[in-house]
């Protein structure tokens, strides 16, 4: 399936979901690129286009929580009330789905690129040889 569908699927019963455009659409796909599978980053060679639909979805929600809802309306003996969807609890659940909010707990996902210099020394982490021994290194 593609990531349109995908993110369609995610809006699709959410009330004025039809007011989102293809281009709105896009653009907060595009704003939801991800690494691939062969953890090629966005823009690098041979990237395969990969998406984290909740994160584009999640940028969607503003646009259609500024929508008015109908709360109530009657004619000729016919009552109808529609209240909003929990927005709160809507959003957590797409912050909840999304890599990228996973992943950096700040809405962004952002390579950090370390020059080389005489102060920056590659160490494989990984080698006995270096007295690592294996051991899990990361601060994260």
């Amino acid at each position: 399936m593609a990531a349109i569908d995908d993110l369609n699927a995610l809006l699709v019963n959410l009330p004025n979901a039809s007011l989102i455009t293809v281009g709105m659409k896009e653009a907060a796909l595009a704003g939801a690129l991800v690494p691939d599978a062969a953890s090629v980053w966005p823009g690098d060679v041979d990237y395969v286009a990969t998406y984290d639909v909740y994160f584009a979805a999640l940028n969607l929600l503003g646009f259609l929580q500024a929508q008015p809802v109908v709360r109530q309306s009657s004619s000729e003996g016919t009552s109808v009330a529609v209240d909003a969807p929990n927005w709160g609890a809507l959003a957590n659940y797409y912050r909840g789905m999304s890599v990228i909010v996973q992943a950096t707990n700040n809405g962004g996902l952002n390579r950090i690129l370390i020059d080389e210099a005489s102060h920056v020394v590659r160490t494989n982490m990984r080698m006995e040889a270096y007295g690592y021994d294996n051991v899990d290194t990361d601060l994260g």
